[in-house]
């Protein structure tokens, strides 16, 4: 999106959230948050060598709970 800067956490979530090869990420249906289905996200962004497309290493988390500590820093919440 316009005004982020693109190696941001937020940019980089933008782009994973409306990039229709991910799958683990997508809008809710009022397209006010984020549904993440786990174990699919882990296999697809987090594990080295397991991401197809976007590729690996979209985050620098490898652990899901370092991911979601980076969405609390930017005002994610549950």
């Amino acid at each position: 999106p316009a005004g982020l800067s693109a190696g941001t956490f937020p940019a980089k979530l933008w782009r994973l959230v409306n990039d229709p090869r991910v799958r683990s990420l997508r809008w809710d249906s009022r397209a006010r948050g984020l549904l993440i289905d786990r174990s699919l996200f882990e296999r697809e962004l987090l594990r080295p060598g397991g991401a197809q497309g976007p590729g690996p290493h979209a985050f620098r988390a490898t652990q899901f709970r370092s991911f979601v500590r980076q969405l609390n820093r930017y005002g994610f919440h549950k």
